[in-house]
């Protein structure tokens, strides 16, 4: 009887043991997950308000993210000199339509920003007032685009190395390619794409661009970033 009782208690003090250590692992994965996601947090806001990184144009295109959102964009492109929309389309026509759609969405009341980045961005908000949309073939992969302009726009610093953002924002999370086909028999571009922010934010290299090293453009996704802004 003794026996028995005994090894009762070993196999509870077993059950015991055991429940002990899941929770525990359930609890540290928990509070490691929750590290992360606020890891990402500020490193995106880092990022995000910028300045040496960002031209002024590009705060103002931040401040109203939501309307490319609800032009049905999901990512968007910044260059030096221009934000492309992240969509792929084969006819013109289609693009034209998100254009109308994001230039009528732009005359509308700017949707409220956080605190940090309303201190931020409030002195490039009247620069969205001169920005201009419509489509265009965008020549990389021969698809058509919604493109957002101003006259000497200014929203990604040119001469950005990787280098420089290492230093500023840490090593990227991962590094990936991509090659980019055209239509014929062009040459396809090839990307080193950088990722930061759990993927939300991605600095690309282009094996085309005229100033090799240098980053190209800035890929943003915008169900990622946006919820972080308003």
């Amino acid at each position: 009887m003794k026996t028995v009782l005994a090894a009762a208690a070993m196999v509870c003090l077993a059950l015991g043991i055991a429940v002990s250590f899941a929770f525990f692992l359930k609890t540290e994965h928990a509070m490691q997950s929750s590290a992360e996601g606020a890891s990402a947090g500020n490193s995106m806001q880092n990022i995000m308000t910028d300045r040496q990184l960002w031209g002024a144009d590009a705060f103002a295109v931040f401040a109203n993210l939501q309307r490319w959102r609800d032009a049905g964009e999901t990512s968007i492109l910044v260059f030096p000199d221009r934000v492309l929309g992240g969509s792929k389309q084969s006819a013109l026509t289609v693009a034209e339509q998100t254009a109308a759609h994001l230039s009528s969405s732009m005359k509308r009341p700017q949707p409220k920003l956080r605190g940090e980045y309303q201190a931020a961005y409030q002195q490039s908000l009247p620069r969205a007032t001169a920005f201009k949309v419509h489509a265009e073939k965008f020549l990389e992969d021969d698809s058509f685009r919604v493109v957002l302009q101003r006259e000497a726009g200014d929203f990604l610093k040119p001469g950005i190395t990787m280098g420089t953002l290492m230093n500023r924002f840490g090593q990227p999370e991962k590094t990936t390619t991509e090659v980019v086909q055209a239509e014929g028999d062009r040459r396809p571009a090839v990307l080193t794409v950088y990722w930061y922010a759990n993927g939300a934010i991605k600095f690309e290299q282009s094996d085309l661009s005229p100033a090799p090293g240098t980053v190209d453009r800035v890929v943003l996704d915008i169900g990622m970033v946006a919820p972080q802004l308003y």
